[in-house]
């Protein structure tokens, strides 16, 4: 680790429990960082808000069981095994709904959740996810929503068809909930937040972006592990970069592939005018990951003086649990962007992009789409004004 970040033991003892990889190096900085005196409620704390209370458990079970407090070690093991049946049945959701939809002639694409945790983790357990999430193009989303609903999900909105026009239009997912398993899915006609004005073109016109995958025996589409890199790496800024497990999602991506083409991925983080956000990324993963970049990346963080000003302020807040209010995520979103011109659209789809909230409250003819903007700035004063 480069910079110091002012990280508190349990801090680095957390960060060397995200790992999957137990190398003697991991091994050894948990059995020094074990020996000194704790504090093991700030540290199961941090571990549950940034989802990786199975890592750390796992790692101290396999590493120094006997210096778990044992009333943490019962919840943590308990909180594990709880996590993995939870993920089974999510898995074996995923593989129903993948069905039910092919049998209708419609291919959802999964491709966070259980995949990803197959994928990267190799293991069901280590992942902590709330959601399914799949891919279906915008042409079979109103097919998908009524096949779902028939099979026994509960949309989570009630929309008139002047309002699903204008979902469709401003926003990118709906949500489900199964009403036996309580399970939600989300169904996603755009890959990537509305907050960035991206939509999918540049990605679905890769041949490659794609990939059939082995995921516990089973074949399965999803998007191919160089391509997702980006699109968490995105993802994770739209959250303003606020949790570690999105971060170590894409390190164990990265050491879960051999060849990874860097150049290529640049290239598209910069026709997206995403490359100061992919930079981020990449600056805290070797910060806190240990993922090696090349020379050539190294000077694209160099010759980008806000990317190491926006990372560290990142790392301080992760482990300081700080928020951001509105006001400071809208400075946030903005610095995060290279370009004045996606300065200037960041800047717009915050204040007036309509919300979900905002198109569920009222049902407008589709002339009067423009008041949603309206209702937008209202929504979005009140909030200022009562965060």
């Amino acid at each position: 680790m480069a910079g110091n970040y002012n990280l508190k033991p349990e801090d680095h003892l957390l960060l060397n429990c995200s790992l999957t990889n137990r190398s003697e190096d991991n091994i050894k900085n948990i059995k020094q960082l074990t020996a000194m005196d704790l504090n093991w409620d700030y540290l199961i704390n941090m571990a549950y808000q940034h989802r990786l209370s199975p890592l750390l458990y796992w790692h101290l079970n396999k590493t120094v069981p006997d210096k778990i407090p044992s009333n943490l070690k019962v919840e943590l093991q308990e909180n594990f095994r709880s996590n993995v049946t939870k993920n089974l049945a999510m898995f074996r959701e995923l593989l129903e709904v993948i069905h039910v939809l092919q049998e209708h002639g419609i291919n959802p694409i999964p491709y966070k959740g259980p995949v990803l945790a197959i994928m990267t983790y190799k293991n069901l357990g280590f992942r902590v996810f709330g959601d399914l999430d799949f891919y279906v193009p915008l042409k079979d989303v109103s097919r998908t929503k009524e096949i779902l609903i028939e099979d026994g999900y509960e949309p989570w909105m009630e929309l008139s068809p002047n309002q699903e026009r204008v979902f469709y239009k401003f926003q990118r997912e709906y949500h489900f909930t199964n009403k036996l398993t309580s399970i939600t899915l989300e169904i996603k006609w755009k890959f990537l937040s509305t907050l960035f004005s991206i939509n999918n073109e540049t990605f679905l016109e890769e041949k490659e972006f794609f990939r059939e995958v082995d995921v516990d025996q089973f074949k399965l589409n999803t998007v191919s592990p160089e391509y997702l890199i980006l699109i968490l790496s995105i993802h994770n800024a739209s959250h303003s970069f606020s949790s570690l497990y999105r971060f170590c999602d894409i390190s164990e991506l990265i050491k879960s592939e051999d060849r990874i083409n860097w150049q290529q991925l640049m290239d598209i983080a910069s026709e997206l005018g995403m490359r100061r956000i992919f930079l981020v990324n990449l600056y805290i993963l070797r910060e806190l990951f240990r993922i090696e970049l090349s020379d050539d990346i190294l000077r694209c963080i160099k010759s980008d003086r806000q990317v190491e000003k926006i990372s560290c302020d990142v790392i301080g807040r992760l482990f300081t649990l700080k928020p951001r209010g509105v006001v400071g995520k809208a400075v946030f979103h903005i610095k995060s962007r290279e370009k004045n011109i996606d300065k200037l659209k960041t800047f717009y789809n915050m204040v007036f992009l309509p919300t979900p909230g905002v198109i569920e409250s009222v049902s407008l003819p589709w002339i009067f789409g423009p008041f949603y903007y309206i209702l937008r700035v209202i929504q979005m004063l009140k909030n200022i004004s009562h965060p």
